[in-house]
């Protein structure tokens, strides 16, 4: 008997032995840790046991309890399911297990689902169950209800199935909270054990269970799986209605054929209504049937039984399948289109081979080349293991309202048994007292009474003793409108005789007439009668049936997935030919056909804009619509959640900046702006957006977004703040209206508890907030690029949003109240001095004047710039005033202030004035302004006001948000008045000083980090483009540039490639001493000097000539120059020339010939002929210009461009005077232009970072790029051994016969001697970092020179590495071809 048994009594162990045999790993981990009463989360893939893993212990005990004669009749152990249909089914699961340990009518289990009846709920009052399964929305209205509470204040132990399906919805939240109040009911804090399949990251889910320490039991346990992607045969030349879902219909059906059951997963309700149609017009009315929310309960009961008996063929399914409804063996999985999760996609393939030692298979049918792409994707992060990360809600402020009024429906309570309560769930664990008391000042009707707007308050609330009662009303409300899922205002399908059919979307009737025919659960329904809530109807024939549609909303791609999904699709650029991507796909999961469809989208989407977006590059696509309008497609694979707050920002910032009214739409992949005018939309959007402000910004536009509105109805019915939810149906405009009324009233009240909670489920839940500020911080340092191309169409990637597009324009489901844009418009005027609170220090500073007048004509111009001046203010003689005053410039007043005479009559008219009228505004706001903050008495005293009258002034100015009203630090009653200038700079410094500063981090975050920027996702051209525009200025061994630089940035490098670009004129290269070679811009010629021949430079007479021939002559070809030597060639005397840096050509064979000048010289007649007509192609030559003298400045922008940090080592590594750039940088950090910390370990103390790059280089640093990358040692931004010392026992010789590889930054491996020596520093993962060698090798990106790579001297423990990569074993040595 196994170990973990011995906790069973022996009939219990017994049993489970005979029956099941021995326990699951998860069996053996969790039986113990629930055995010894502590919280334990479970979580394994399905078909592993959890059900019987959570339940045996406690049938076990009741048992023993039950023969013991101790066992009373109340509740012992909940069991909480997400889905009614669940409860049946463990129900019926728990009956083998009761009768082989021989506890049948020894315990008795009881169902709380929105099915019970009411009989049925007596009973159980009566007679409570040992066991009670439930689901969240029945533990809730338990806990509502006295009888309720009397049943379930018993328990002792609960258990939550499929945590995972609630753990990042409000539903969850709803659910924890209902167990810190059964806590508090059962007066102990009952045991918790959560079960399920798929969840990341498991430390945080068992801290979201419960908040006590909380066992995993996790076992690895590794689940084979299968994923195909089958490409679609739809046949354009046959004519018929559908051919996409006719042809799709036809593979699935036939993909049916000789199995007992298949579930085909769908993405919408109405694409399963579409596939059941089509595979029933080829497979008769009852081959498929369909299963979804909109179905009634008694369709979807019956649907599962046929499935579970084996009588129905094909399941058309939702989401609703995912979770662990019983339907018996399910022989195959087929998925139609691309699931939208990777969590998601596991789930249903946990549908197949559900014994976790079967392999799991599952056909994936895409329906577009682009859904094929995707799902290739999705099946590529599933097969390794990624789900995404837990995202939970937090604070949650409707769903406490909810609770709230609950709480106080039969029983009174006190605000601080709301405080005991909140720290047991944990989206409530950082609530605060405060917050409570705010939810129940709204509930009490606070808000509303505000507006003199009469309504009946929720709860009742008794301010001063700070306790909450009820009444008639709050019962009510938390009965009838108790829950998470919103009312969408469907209608119920129901027969003649009254039977529930289904339910309907509101628009959707709208558009339908009496006598219309629909489909409706794979059965087509004739209408006979709309009502106010139900649609009438009879079965009608299914020929001819619309299919109908529901508004639903789509969870976003996390951008963590879509980073994943960008390197995937950089991983396709680099392969190149066609046939390589194809088998890349292929690898990936997709069939043949799949992959040519997908490699030519792949293809055509490149040969439009150069390069695919991927995680380091968003495209930026410039095109005109059909109507001629300017459009901007922005390709960023990050996901909706990140793309739709960036559009948002972009269209505020083109707007703001250039006056253009601007239209956004979004999606998974990208998002689109449109102009409504004939103006075109600038480039560089997104590098205008500031990163520091952008969630400031987002949260400021929010209330103006259909988003927020919907996210903001739905809120107030969870709140239960829009009434009573009656029996019948509430018209989904009429929800729309109400709630679009009550937030037009209370948009501008922030503190409002459904303002803030919109406003965080918005920016933390529907979008990534966060997420975007990161991308922001990341494009502004260059991490993420962002190429900007112009098309004449649009690429195929963008055609999607072209047709959203125009629908946006055409439609517009969520109207936003007039009062609502004013309120954000206001808000963004109010943000520049609402993002932060300066600091005394930084008020002083920003108030501090630079520079004072040098002359009494200065003064003058100041007096006129800056109004009134007093005795004092300014360190300046008093005879220049008397000076000016002599000649009638200046006056002086009785208030003891000097003017300019120009504005004599501005000063009388509101000195006189009382302080009334716009004159007394304009000269205290500049007063405030030059003269620094004042406060009521100041100001009424330099002006002979009344203080109430100064008082006024200051008012009405912060009213226009010119003046910002702040209290005193030394005493916080008087009021300090700023210009709100001063104000908001002064804050920015704050900002600036306050911004968290990085830690040091280790060497290796920096290697990662400059090695990250080598390679490029984009066009080869425009790889060797920003190749030399980083590198130019720095001379390097003349063979290292085609060998090892220029291969290693430029996917599939060709020399005609530099070539090309030396020919169009904006790089130019010469030679340098000890056979180096650099690069420079044409920029950087001081065309006003002369080409330089140093007179004492020793030259030949031919060379003398030569030289002299270029300078009168200037740029020549060769044929040009045959005949200027009387004797000689003219090839020999130019390449010598070259070698001494006086000439060059606009091409870069000269050098290669050079190079190659001894092999030429040894090589036959032929082959030096050849040579010598290769030179005579080889483009014009010239001689070397002077370069002018780049400030240091220039200089030092270069270097920051290149290594990001500038100090010490990467200054001498560019060629820059380390004390030349000191001198300049210590004015810059104190300018705010650069930042100084000790940033990298192994960098000199002195190190420094541009402001505007700090975020994004800080956070690469903490956070370093993953991956391995391969690179020669003499590469110039291989850092080891060059700007950062070697790392210990991992060094290696920086020479060009060494390739070394790089994990993390860290070096792993290094091939020395042209490859003929292995050394490796970590054995982890060899074979990939081989393989990945091979594959560098094969481009060319190493050794590019060599045919092939003979290494005779390695490691034994790498021979199988090298043989599995391709390496062909020849006697002891192993050998790689190209």
């Amino acid at each position: 008997m196994d170990n973990c048994l011995r906790l069973f009594e022996a009939q219990t162990a017994e049993w489970f032995e005979k029956t099941l045999g021995g326990p699951t790993p998860v069996q053996e981990l969790a039986w113990p840790a629930i055995a010894a009463g502590g919280h334990v989360l479970v979580s394994a893939p399905t078909g592993t046991g959890k059900t019987l893993s959570a339940f045996l212990v406690f049938l076990d005990r009741m048992k023993k309890m039950a023969e013991q004669g101790i066992l009373e009749r109340e509740l012992y152990l909940i069991y909480v399911s997400p889905l009614k249909s669940l409860a049946a089914d463990i129900r019926e699961n728990l009956k083998k297990p009761l009768s082989g340990i021989g506890a049948e009518g020894l315990l008795t289990i009881g169902i709380r689902t929105g099915d019970t009846t009411q009989s049925e709920r007596q009973k159980m009052v009566r007679k409570p169950p040992h066991i009670l399964i439930i689901t969240p929305e029945s533990l809730y209205l338990m806990l509502t209800s006295k009888t309720g509470q009397n049943v379930l204040c018993t328990a002792q132990a609960v258990i939550i199935d499929e945590l995972h399906a609630l753990i990042d919805t409000k539903r969850g939240a709803h659910l924890m909270l209902s167990l810190a109040r059964l806590d508090i009911l059962c007066r102990r804090k009952l045991q918790r054990i959560g079960l399920s399949a798929t969840i990341s990251p498991l430390s945080e889910a068992a801290q979201y269970l419960a908040p006590e320490p909380v066992c995993i039991a996790a076992p690895s346990m590794e689940k084979k799986i299968e994923l195909e992607v089958l490409g679609s045969y739809v046949d354009v030349k046959k004519r018929k209605k559908d051919p996409l879902w006719q042809e799709l219909s036809a593979l699935v059906y036939q993909y049916c054929e000789g199995r007992r059951s298949v579930v085909a997963f769908v993405e919408g309700r109405r694409y399963a209504e579409k596939l059941a149609y089509y595979v029933n017009l080829m497979g008769g009315e009852d081959f498929a049937r369909v299963h979804h929310g909109s179905l009634s309960k008694e369709q979807r009961q019956e649907t599962e039984q046929a499935l579970r008996e084996g009588r129905l063929r094909l399941l058309c399914a939702t989401s609703s399948m995912e979770l662990g409804i019983d339907v018996g063996e399910i022989d195959q999985v087929l998925q139609v289109g691309c699931p939208r999760t990777i969590s998601s996609t596991m789930q249903r393939l946990g549908r197949a081979g559900h014994n976790p030692f079967r392999t799991s298979t599952m056909y994936l049918f895409p329906r577009t080349p682009a859904e094929s792409l995707l799902c290739g994707m999705t099946a590529e992060l599933a097969r390794k293991g990624y789900v995404e990360a837990m995202n939970p809600p937090e604070a949650c402020f409707d769903i406490l309202a909810q609770h709230l009024v609950s709480m106080a429906a039969f029983k009174g309570y006190e605000v601080d048994d709301v405080m005991e309560i909140l720290p047991r769930a944990w989206p409530f664990r950082n609530v605060t007292k405060e917050d409570v008391k705010s939810v129940l000042y709204m509930l009490a009707g606070d808000y509303e009474h505000k507006r003199d707007v009469p309504v009946r308050p929720r709860i009742l609330y008794d301010r001063i003793n700070e306790r909450v009662e009820g009444d008639g009303y709050s019962r009510m409300l938390a009965v009838s409108a108790g829950g998470t899922i919103p009312d969408k205002g469907l209608y119920t399908v129901r027969t003649e005789d009254g039977v529930k059919v289904g339910e309907a979307d509101e628009e959707f009737v709208y558009e339908s007439r009496v006598g219309d025919r629909f489909i409706l659960g794979a059965f087509a329904w004739r209408i006979l009668d709309i009502g106010k809530d139900t649609v009438a109807v009879t079965q009608a024939p299914v020929e001819g049936a619309r299919l109908p549609f529901w508004k639903g909303e789509i969870k976003g791609r996390s951008k963590e997935t879509g980073r994943y999904f960008g390197q995937i699709l950089r991983t396709l650029q680099e392969a190149g030919s066609d046939k390589r991507m194809e088998r890349i796909l292929e690898e990936m999961g997709l069939d043949a056909s799949a992959a040519k469809l997908s490699g030519q989208y792949l293809q055509r989407q490149i040969a439009h804009t150069g390069s695919l977006p991927n995680d380091k590059t968003i495209v930026a696509e410039h095109f005109v619509d059909r109507s001629g309008n300017s459009q901007l497609m922005f390709h960023s694979i990050f996901g909706r959640r990140i793309n739709a707050p960036l559009a948002l920002l972009a269209a505020q910032r083109i707007k703001e900046e250039f006056a253009i009214d601007v239209g956004c739409v979004d999606e998974e992949d990208g998002f689109l702006l449109y102009s409504y005018g004939d103006r075109a939309l600038p480039e560089r959007a997104l590098e205008r957006i500031v990163p520091e402000t952008a969630e400031t910004i987002l949260s400021l536009l929010l209330p103006s977004t259909p988003l927020f509105n919907m996210a903001f109805r739905y809120n107030c019915g969870r709140a239960l703040m829009m009434g009573v939810r009656k029996s019948g149906r509430q018209p989904l405009w009429m929800q729309r209206l109400k709630s679009a009324e009550m937030l037009e009233y209370i948009v501008r009240e922030d503190d409002h508890p459904l303002i803030r909670e919109t406003r965080r489920e918005c920016m933390e839940q529907l979008w990534d907030a966060a997420g975007v500020t990161e991308l922001l911080f990341q494009i502004r340092s260059g991490e993420v690029t962002v190429r900007e191309i112009y098309t004449e169409t649009p690429s195929p990637m963008s055609l999607p949003l072209q047709w959203e597009q125009e629908a946006a324009v055409m439609y517009d489901y969520a109207p936003t109240p007039r009062g609502i844009h004013a309120a954000v418009e206001e808000a963004l005027r109010r943000q520049s001095k609402e993002m932060i609170a300066p600091g005394e220090e930084e008020l002083m500073q920003a108030q501090e004047r630079s520079k004072l007048p040098a002359d009494e004509k200065q003064l003058h111009s100041l007096l006129m710039a800056e109004g009134d001046l007093a005795a004092g203010e300014l360190d300046v003689p008093v005879e220049w005033l008397e000076k000016l005053a002599g000649e009638g410039r200046v006056c002086y007043l009785e208030q003891g202030l000097w003017i300019a005479v120009e504005q004599e009559e501005e000063y009388r008219t509101a000195l006189e004035s009382n302080a009334a009228g716009e004159e007394a505004l304009h000269i205290v706001r500049r007063m405030l302004r030059y003269r620094g903050a004042a406060d009521v008495r100041q100001t009424a005293q330099r002006y002979g006001w009344q203080e109430e009258d100064a008082r006024a002034v200051l008012k009405e100015l912060c009213h226009r948000g010119e003046v910002v009203e702040t209290s005193k630090i030394q005493e916080p009653d008087e009021k300090l008045y700023y210009h709100s200038i001063v104000y908001r700079r002064a804050g920015m410094r704050t900002l600036q000083n306050r911004r968290h500063e990085i830690s040091t981090c280790p060497s290796e975050s920096y290697a990662a980090l400059v090695m990250s920027r080598i390679r490029r996702s984009a066009p080869p051209e425009e790889c060797l483009h920003e190749a030399l525009t980083l590198l130019s200025g720095t001379a390097y061994a003349a063979s290292l540039w085609e060998e090892v630089i220029l291969p290693a940035r430029t996917v599939n490098y060709r020399e005609n490639m530099l070539d090309a670009l030396l020919a169009s004129g904006t790089f130019f290269w010469h030679l340098c001493e000890n056979g180096k070679l650099r690069f420079d811009p044409l920029s950087d010629i001081d065309w006003d000097a002369a080409p330089e021949v140093l007179p004492d430079m020793p030259l030949t007479e031919q060379e003398c000539l030569m030289a002299e021939t270029l300078r009168k002559r200037g740029a020549c070809f060769m044929q040009a120059l045959n005949g200027v030597l009387p004797e000689g060639s003219a090839y020999d005397v130019l390449l010598s020339l070259m070698e001494k840096g006086i000439v060059n050509a606009d091409s870069f064979a000269p050098v290669r010939l050079l190079l190659n000048r001894k092999k030429i010289e040894k090589s036959a007649a032929r082959q030096r002929v050849g040579a010598r007509v290769k030179a005579l192609h080889a483009g014009r030559y010239d001689l070397v210009r002077p370069l002018k003298t780049l400030p240091v400045e220039e200089q030092m922008e270069r270097c920051f461009d290149r290594y990001a940090i500038l100090c010490r080592e990467t200054a001498a590594a560019y060629g820059l005077s380390w004390q030349e750039a000191l001198s300049v940088l210590r004015v810059r950090e104190y300018t705010g232009q650069v930042r100084r910390g000790y940033f990298v370990e192994g960098l000199s103390g002195a190190q420094f970072i541009r402001t505007k790059d700090f975020e994004g280089v800080t956070a690469a640093l903490l956070h370093p790029c993953g991956g391995t990358v391969w690179l020669n040692a003499a590469d110039p931004m291989q850092p080891w051994g060059k700007v950062l010392p070697h790392a210990k026992e991992r060094a290696f010789t920086n020479v060009p016969g060494s390739a070394a590889a790089f994990r993390n930054g860290i070096p792993a491996a290094v091939f020395e001697r042209q490859g003929k020596t292995l050394r490796v520093f970590a054995l982890e993962g060899l074979s990939e970092l081989i393989g990945l060698f091979a594959e560098e090798y094969r481009k060319g990106r190493l050794y590019a020179g060599r045919k092939r790579i003979v290494v005779t001297d390695y490691p034994k423990e790498a021979a199988q590495a090298l043989a599995g990569s391709g390496f062909m074993k020849e006697m002891q040595d192993y050998v790689l071809y190209r």
